[in-house]
């Protein structure tokens, strides 16, 4: 996030509240726990390097080779682990930002991202789903949020209430 936010030319420095960071480590503690392709006892390690890349907002691509060299797995399984846990905490700190904000409803916006997409997600994107922020989007029969489900690259996008929403859709 902060890379992306410097990126964008912001120079205001990404601090993250408490609420986010137990969140964030929350999510990444189980899911990581559900990583097959690295021996169990290695996890908490994968865990400190996925939290430190999260906190510190080092891209993808570092955070990958760090995985792949320290544990064996291929380039392309290292990318998807970064890539995947990266989406879910960052999910988790934007939902837990909206609460934090008193935000109770979003739109899921689909990104179009990806090779084989879920229908449903861009079916959700597509009609611009509004759903509330503390249970999330009903899809598939469960309740989730963007950018949760493995290899989901959707975002919410927070309605602040007495702003309309078409009023700033191309932000």
């Amino acid at each position: 996030m902060k890379a992306g936010l410097k990126k964008a030319g912001f120079t205001v420095e990404f601090r993250p509240t408490k609420g986010q960071i137990d969140a964030v480590k929350a999510v990444l503690a189980e899911n990581v726990g559900l990583i097959r392709s690295i021996p169990q006892e290695y996890l908490t390690q994968v865990q400190g390097i996925l939290m430190r890349s999260v906190s510190a907002g080092r891209d993808l691509q570092v955070m990958a080779s760090e995985i792949k060299a320290q544990y064996g797995v291929t380039k392309r399984r290292a990318a998807l682990i970064a890539r995947d846990q990266n989406n879910k905490a960052t999910a988790v700190i934007i939902k837990t930002r909206q609460q934090e904000l008193g935000i109770t409803q979003a739109e899921w916006r689909h990104s179009n991202g990806g090779r084989v997409p879920r229908p449903s997600h861009v079916k959700a994107g597509r009609e611009r789903l509004v759903y509330n922020v503390a249970e999330g989007a009903l899809i598939d029969g469960k309740r989730i949020w963007p950018g949760t489900e493995i290899n989901c690259r959707c975002v919410a996008r927070s309605i602040i209430p007495g702003i309309e929403r078409h009023a700033h859709r191309g932000l």
